[in-house]
């Protein structure tokens, strides 16, 4: 039953660098827990729970800033294909649609139910989804990653700017960035398209190293990775214990960003090393389940795991903290893999995207005569052609 329903088969039958689908099912399974994490701080039940609390913040450098990684990977093939215009179009109908779509669903939600949720909304903040999407949870997301991707393919395209100037301008972009989180400055949706620059311009500057299929066994050896190992360790504590120490979640992220790109930076590689070898081992498929539906579960996480929330504090009554964090993460999981395979049966496609899907006939049938490209068919989470 679950490979039919979410098509597992399919998925894992896709050759073209399942890495990616390992990497994002692991960053999206840390943010569905740092979500339910989070969301339970804000209610009655304890929070002095140390252990918990450590691997939230542990976790918390590198997530989101490898979604950029690896969404820049595939931004110079995308405009070889298609031109600016039809990158800008794809970036439209499958990052700033669903954002409209899931963020305005979400926000009438809270406004629904404004009695049981942790947030308190008005009807101006619709708007914010655009202009400031940090006031409105998860959405900054997919807001900032459909400003960072067409500012970056303009200056590609109208401004000839090559692989080593965007990384110039990344750093200088960063630093601003940096430099207005100390002074207290915020200018809305821009600050996060300064601060993530740098990584989806990484992204592009090593996507001709993390494609080449000739380097996946220097990535996957355990070599590799018991070398990163203790740099990652110290790095990831460091990051921990200096947030800890200030109560502050954000301190190194706001206060000290080289240190937090250092770590961002290295907890990336890390993790792609790690898939790798997954991808190498063809080791816990269901990874690559999970990746392959990251943005679904992205943009429905928040919804799945508050109804998860509410219902075993105020239904159920129970007020264990880890029953109440390991079944909310699990939900904020496979509840939207299950609302994305419902609404794809039905039809409702268009929650998701505007590109319209094709047959399954017609799709089963370009997936065997697909070129051997090292790019896979569908623009997913992180914008990239997968």
């Amino acid at each position: 039953m679950f490979n039919t329903l979410f098509n597992t088969k399919r998925i894992l039958a896709r050759e073209r660098h399942p890495w990616i689908d390992y990497a994002r099912g692991i960053s999206i399974i840390l943010v569905s827990y740092r979500h339910v994490f989070e969301g339970l701080k804000t209610v009655e039940t304890p929070t002095e729970h140390p252990i918990l609390n450590y691997l939230n913040i542990f976790f918390f450098s590198f997530r989101m800033p490898l979604f950029f990684i690896v969404s820049g990977l595939f931004v110079g093939y995308s405009l070889r294909k298609s031109g600016l215009g039809g990158y800008v179009r794809s970036r439209w109908q499958t990052l700033l649609y669903p954002l409209i779509i899931w963020g305005s669903l979400h926000i009438s939600l809270q406004l629904l139910f404004s009695g049981y949720v942790n947030a308190q909304r008005v009807p101006s903040d619709y708007l914010r989804l655009l202009y400031d999407p940090r006031k409105i949870e998860q959405f900054w997301y997919l807001n900032a990653l459909f400003f960072v991707g067409i500012l970056y393919a303009a200056l590609t395209v109208w401004g000839r700017f090559t692989r080593t100037l965007h990384l110039l301008l990344g750093l200088i972009l960063f630093s601003v960035a940096g430099w207005m989180y100390g002074k207290g400055i915020d200018p809305g949706f821009l600050k996060d398209v300064f601060y993530f620059y740098i990584f989806f311009s990484v992204g592009d500057a090593l996507s001709g190293f993390l494609l080449d299929p000739e380097k996946t066994k220097w990535f996957s050896s355990p070599r590799t990775i018991l070398i990163m190992l203790p740099f990652f360790l110290l790095l990831q504590y460091n990051f921990s214990e200096l947030n800890l120490e200030k109560g502050d979640d954000y301190y190194v992220q706001n206060q000290r960003p080289y240190l937090f790109a250092l770590t961002a930076f290295f907890g990336g590689f890390f993790v792609i090393c790690v898939s790798f070898l997954l991808q190498e081992r063809k080791w816990l498929p269901f990874l690559r389940v999970i990746g392959y539906h990251s943005l679904y579960i992205y943009v429905a996480n928040l919804m799945a795991t508050a109804a998860t929330r509410i219902i075993l504090r105020r239904v159920l009554h129970v007020e264990d903290m880890y029953v109440l964090v390991t079944i909310g993460t699990l939900a904020g999981i496979f509840l939207p893999m299950l609302l994305y395979s419902l609404a794809n049966r039905s039809g409702a496609w268009w929650l998701y995207t505007l590109q319209r899907p094709a047959s399954s006939r017609k799709a089963r049938q370009a997936e065997v005569e697909k070129p051997a490209v090292p790019v896979l068919a569908k623009e997913t989470l992180t914008g990239e052609k997968l």
